[in-house]
């Protein structure tokens, strides 16, 4: 009976080693295909100093074009896990040359395209879609295909062309550092100081997305609301928001300004996100 025991015990084990090896090797591969297909769309976005078309590899994002050391460029990893050419820390607080992007191309690929999130010196590089709901994004890229890394989705509740008064924009927190992990660095002062801003790239036209304001927030707060009864209405909303904020800045929000909320997951309780805020500045470029 005892040498039955163990018997069915070493079976259990291999069964869940197994299971465990299995679940491993698929992450991984999700993983892979993933970072493929999102290097992959970078051909459709040119940055600047950039002469056509390509990957976001071994291209410039420097005000002169340039990449050699003098110029003071650093480089870092794309949310793709591609390299690109970025500026040093002296060009913080310099208003970002703006990446042009072949939304006709994206569309052609996707229909549900409203956008492009950028965020120079960081990870976050990636297309925006929208679905007629907010669930088929969380587990499926941007060609359709199914994984868990998703997609950069708007809320389905939101104007495609981002003229709310709040819009909420929202990705997954991977492991890997793709998608919207890179958010979770926002809860750090320095870290915002050095990365003040994200652009928001549109086919009706481009954004900088001036950053105002970070938090965790549980899924039952009023983080993620679209419609407000009235100016005050909205207004105490943003004064809420900034109240609960792990950052200081400087940028007050008027009640004419657009706000943009990026959403992704946290993890200091259950339900817990991290939504960080900024005011959508129409640009040129």
């Amino acid at each position: 009976m005892k040498k039955a025991v163990m018997i069915f015990a070493a079976v259990i084990l291999a069964a869940v080693f197994l299971m465990s090896g299995y679940q491993v090797c698929l992450i991984l591969r999700e993983t892979k295909s993933a970072e493929s297909t999102y290097q992959d769309l970078n051909r459709f976005v040119t940055l600047p100093g950039q002469t056509g078309n390509g990957t976001a590899s071994g291209t410039e994002f420097g005000k002169d074009g340039k990449k050699s050391p003098e110029n003071g460029v650093d480089s870092s990893k794309n949310g793709d896990g591609s390299e690109s050419v970025m500026p040093g820390k002296e060009a913080a607080g310099k208003e970002e040359n703006c990446p042009e992007v072949d939304f006709e191309s994206l569309r052609g690929m996707n229909s549900q395209t409203v956008g492009w999130i950028y965020g120079e010196d960081t990870k976050i590089n990636y297309p925006v879609v929208q679905a007629k709901d907010n669930a088929y994004y969380l587990d499926h890229m941007f060609d359709g295909q199914k994984n868990a890394n998703g997609c950069i989705f708007l809320d389905c509740g939101n104007q495609m062309d981002f003229s709310d008064s709040h819009s909420i924009i929202y990705g997954h927190h991977m492991k890997s550092g793709a998608m919207f992990a890179g958010l979770s660095q926002y809860k750090s002062q320095a870290y915002y100081e050095a990365h003040p801003r994200m652009l928001l790239l549109t086919p009706d036209g481009n954004y900088t997305v001036e950053l105002f304001a970070g938090y965790v927030a549980d899924v039952e707060e009023d983080a993620w609301q679209i419609g407000f009864a009235s100016e005050e209405n909205f207004s105490d909303w943003i004064d809420r928001s900034m109240a609960k904020s792990c950052i200081s800045t400087d940028i007050v929000p008027s009640i004419s300004d657009k706000i943009l909320t990026l959403s992704t997951c946290s993890y200091e309780f259950e339900n817990a996100r991290f939504v960080l805020l900024g005011i959508l500045k129409s640009r040129e470029g």
